[in-house]
């Protein structure tokens, strides 16, 4: 007789923090053109659905071809750009945990949203916030270095993203302040490559 596994406990609390978070983010944004794209809330909201990595010449993701789900994504209105993909990760620290995150995204060829597709480059910075109840600084320190010189060796269209950043938070009022900081630092980076653009045209 097969019996059903039970669904983890922090399922729903899991959502709930990623609504929440996407919920904060856009009312900061919305006015600075950004759209906040989630993966956990209301499904007739426009703004959520699956954010999805994946790979292959074909002309949407398939079952196959999918590496990884996000969280969140902060996307340009006019140009449809993703200038910050979230990955929260409240399960597990583990670097073989923090590292799969990060590598079935950059090795994939494509970001969709509810399969239409997300521009990235190198103005695109991935953040990966992870719980952990210790700190542990030279862990995610060596972490961040190993990625970068790891991430050079693909070849991918994901590989192209400009700034993966791993950072702990043991709180919730820790990960919105970190998440806060990182996403101003995204968005600065961002204006900033595309004014050097605007003067060199």
């Amino acid at each position: 007789m097969e019996t059903k596994t039970a669904r983890p406990t922090n399922v729903k609390s899991r959502g709930q923090l990623t609504a929440e978070i996407a919920d904060h983010l856009f009312q900061d944004l919305k006015e600075r053109g950004y759209d906040v794209l989630y993966d956990h809330g209301d499904s007739s909201n426009e703004n959520v659905g699956e954010i999805v990595s994946w790979y292959g010449n074909a002309k949407e993701c398939s079952r196959e071809t999918e590496l990884s789900q996000l969280d969140i994504a902060i996307v340009e209105r006019s140009s449809n750009k993703a200038i910050a993909l979230i990955e929260i990760e409240e399960t597990s620290n583990s670097p073989k945990t923090l590292l799969g995150e990060v590598f079935c995204i950059l090795m994939g060829n494509h970001i969709s949203f509810r399969g239409k597709p997300l521009q990235v480059d190198s103005g695109t910075t991935l953040i990966v916030m992870s719980k952990s109840s210790v700190s542990s600084p030279e862990r995610i320190t060596f972490l961040n270095r190993k990625v970068e010189i790891m991430r050079s060796a693909l070849d991918t269209a994901n590989a192209l993203i400009g700034e993966v950043v791993i950072e702990t938070f043991c709180v919730k009022s820790e990960l919105e302040r970190k998440l806060k900081r990182q996403i101003d630092c995204a968005l600065q980076k961002y204006s900033d490559m595309r004014r050097r653009t605007t003067l060199t045209a």
